[in-house]
Order: C-alpha cells, then sequence, then structure tokens
C-alpha cells in the first residue's frame, strides 16, 4: 500500500514536471499555433505574438486581446516591446503599431500618421522613451512628438525592408534588414553597409540582432548561421566552421551563463554552449515542432519557444534526464545560397523521396521527386529575388532549409 502510495505521489510529481509542456489551441486559450514573437515583462507575465491574436500568460491565468475584444487593428502580431512605463508597443502586420498601457490603447498607421508603412516587423524603445519602428517601408523614429523615416529615397540606408535596430548608445544604432544586408547608422545621416555581394558577408537578411557581452552584435540569418560582427569584422558559426547543426537560424537570446539560445527552422531549440551546440527537436525529443520561431529565457532558466505549427513550449532543461543531445550536423547543404538561376542541393547520408520549394507564402514553387544521386540541381529560373523554404522529406524525417534568391 505504501509503495502503491508513493508510486502516486511521484506520478503525480512527475505529470507537474515535465521537461516540455506544450500550450496550443487544444489545450489552452492559446488563439493560434503559429507563435512568432515571446516576451516577458516585469510582472513575469508571458506574452505570445500569434497569427490570431496576443496572449498573455502568468503562469495561472490567460489573456487574449484581438480586434473583437480590445484595440488590437489586427490579428496578425509579430513582435512586442515595453517602455520605461511599462506600455507595450505591439508590432502588427496589416495594423501598423498598437501601444497598450494594460488599459488603454492607441494605434499608428499610415492613416493616422506618418509612420512608414502598416507591417511592422519590430520596435526598439530607446533611453529617451523613443521608438524605432522596423517597417517594410523603412525605418521610422516617433519620440512621443515628431515622426521622422528613413528610407532609400531619402537616405543611405540600404533597402527599405528593416527587420531588427539595436541601439547601442545615443549616436550608433545597427539595423538587419531583409535582402539589403547588415547596417551601421550613425547619428542620423551616416549608414555604412556589409552585404554578401561587396564584402562577402554572410547573408543578406537577419532574422534576429542582439548586442551582446563586450559589445558583441550577434545575428541569425535565414541561411547565413550565427554570425559575430565587432569592429568592422564578424566570424561565422555554420555547419562548415562549428557544431552547429543548421545555417537556418531564426532567431537567438542570451541565458544569464551567457550561453546562446537558437531559435531554428529545422532543428527545434539549439543551445551554443562555448564550443558545444545542443539540440531538442522532433526526432530527438518531445519537442513537438523543429521550426521554433523564438526562444524567451526565464530568470529562472526556463526556456519558451513559440512554434510554426504547435503553439507555445515551455522547457526545462534542468528536467532532461540522461546526456544532453549533441547537435547532429545537417543532412541537406544547398550551394550557392544566395543563389540566382539555380542551386545545387547536396545530400549527406540521406537520399530524400521528395524535395519541395516553396515561398514565404506558403505556395509549392517547384518539386523532385525520387532522388538518388547525392548532388542535384534545382532550376530557378523566372523565380523573383527573396527567401524561399526548400523541404526535403525521407520517410517520415522533414528537413528544411532557407534559401536566398538574389
Amino acid at each position: 500500500m505504501r509503495l502503491t502510495l508513493l508510486l502516486l505521489i511521484w506520478s503525480l510529481f512527475a505529470s507537474a514536471q515535465q521537461t516540455f509542456t506544450v500550450f496550443d489551441r487544444n489545450n489552452s486559450p492559446l488563439p493560434d499555433n503559429q507563435c512568432r514573437y515571446i516576451a516577458i515583462d516585469s510582472l513575469n507575465r508571458k506574452w505570445f505574438c500569434t497569427e490570431f491574436g496576443l496572449a498573455i500568460y502568468d503562469d495561472n491565468t490567460w489573456t487574449v486581446y484581438q480586434t473583437t475584444n480590445s484595440g488590437l487593428t489586427d490579428n496578425s502580431v509579430k513582435h512586442v516591446a515595453f517602455d520605461a512605463a511599462g506600455r507595450a508597443w505591439i508590432s502588427t502586420q496589416n495594423g501598423g503599431v498598437c501601444v497598450f498601457d494594460g488599459t488603454n490603447w492607441t494605434s499608428y498607421t499610415t492613416a493616422n500618421s506618418p509612420i512608414a508603412a502598416d507591417y511592422i516587423r519590430s520596435v526598439t524603445i530607446d533611453r529617451f522613451g523613443s521608438a524605432w519602428i522596423c517597417t517594410i517601408a523603412g525605418l521610422s523614429r516617433f519620440d512621443g512628438a515628431n515622426w521622422t523615416t528613413w528610407n532609400i529615397g531619402n537616405s543611405n540606408i540600404p533597402v527599405d525592408h528593416i527587420s531588427r535596430c539595436v541601439i547601442e548608445n545615443d549616436t550608433l544604432r545597427w539595423l538587419g534588414t531583409v535582402n539589403g544586408g547588415f547596417s551601421q547608422m550613425i547619428r542620423d545621416t551616416g549608414f555604412t553597409t556589409w552585404d554578401y555581394l561587396h564584402q562577402n558577408f554572410p547573408d543578406n537578411s537577419m532574422n534576429d540582432l542582439v548586442l551582446g557581452p563586450l559589445n558583441h552584435l550577434w545575428m541569425t540569418c535565414p541561411a547565413g548561421a550565427l554570425v559575430n560582427f565587432y569592429n568592422g569584422g564578424w566570424f561565422t558559426y555554420n555547419t562548415l566552421s562549428s557544431g552547429i547543426p543548421t545555417n537556418s537560424l531564426n532567431s537567438l537570446q542570451f541565458d544569464s551563463l551567457t550561453n546562446i539560445w537558437l531559435g531554428t527552422y529545422d532543428r527545434g531549440i539549439v543551445k551554443k554552449e562555448g564550443p558545444v551546440y545542443y539540440s531538442w527537436y522532433t526526432a530527438n525529443s518531445d519537442m513537438p515542432d523543429d521550426n521554433v520561431f523564438y526562444t524567451c529565457i526565464e530568470g529562472n532558466g526556463i526556456v519558451w519557444a513559440g512554434t510554426e505549427q504547435s503553439g507555445v513550449v515551455r522547457f526545462d532543461e534542468s528536467l532532461w534526464l540522461g546526456p544532453k543531445p549533441v547537435a547532429e550536423p545537417s543532412r541537406l547543404t544547398l550551394f550557392p545560397n544566395p543563389a540566382h538561376d539555380f542551386v545545387n542541393l547536396r545530400f549527406d547520408h540521406a537520399r530524400p523521396d521528395l524535395v519541395q520549394l516553396y515561398n514565404m507564402q506558403g505556395q509549392l514553387i517547384r518539386s523532385m521527386h525520387n532522388l538518388s544521386a547525392p548532388v542535384q540541381r534545382l532550376d530557378l529560373t523566372g523565380l523573383s529575388r527573396g527567401c524561399y523554404l526548400v523541404r526535403i522529406a525521407e520517410g517520415t524525417r522533414i528537413e528544411r532549409k532557407t534559401l536566398i534568391i538574389e
């Protein structure tokens, strides 16, 4: 009887303390299973940016904001940032920026303000309280009264599509772009850009940009992997130069021990611990999705991951039993990447049944079947510039890579 009771207690404890806890539409109020971004506020509440609204979770209670019950102007939420007053600056795909103070909502769109576009990628707040708003049509700054926009028509900014802005000090900013390289902005007029064509920079697009220890800039790229940039030089952590399992990265976060946590396109959650990489994904763990858009680290070390199709995952590494899974190298290499008229696909230890090329809207563009040779050429003639997704399937195993066409 005592043994049975102990086993029951242990069973209840184990079920409550899971390495991976999934929150999705089936088991929680999360409004959509695609979660693009996660932020944690000063009250330790988690803000989940989904494709069908904004969800806030305080570890007990959920609050969901959508266009039908709040001042949110668009349900496709891409990013959230907090200012010194605790107000949330919420980036949307078609509704500009929404500012929420916990009670009141204010929106800035092209219909009511000089903001550059209604599609907002992210917002950064500087120490003066100005909002630096990254849009698909330029970089806008709003100081509470005045608007300023930098675009290719009025400045030397490399492209209009800006993904991230990092403020290093009052006069120095760093910009990540989509298809325009990586740019340094000095004061309000000076731009210096590093790109693939002119400096052989690893990628022309940056999904995430973080100012790390010793003022080194770290960036994740859709095809150029993890880049550490400092004082005009850089080192790329890719599948050739390191043990990183994939070159297709979405996001990065530093934990309290300066380990780097990566959200990847095809290897789930990756942890860089010094020179060693660990990967938790569908093939080696209970991680439900290989495509992780964003990872966010709590003060207690808990990792929160927003996924493409499986909602939000709470990952407690301390409960992982056995050796941590050292990352396995990717089985697919794309070269050249960026590409023009064609791309070569090299399969390492794999003979896929199917190769598919998708655009970023999820439309199937090309497909190849029953591949036997270790290297295949995929024709790209006639395709527009931009980001594409290469998907290979071998039995039940799926792998994805990002392809840039220039």
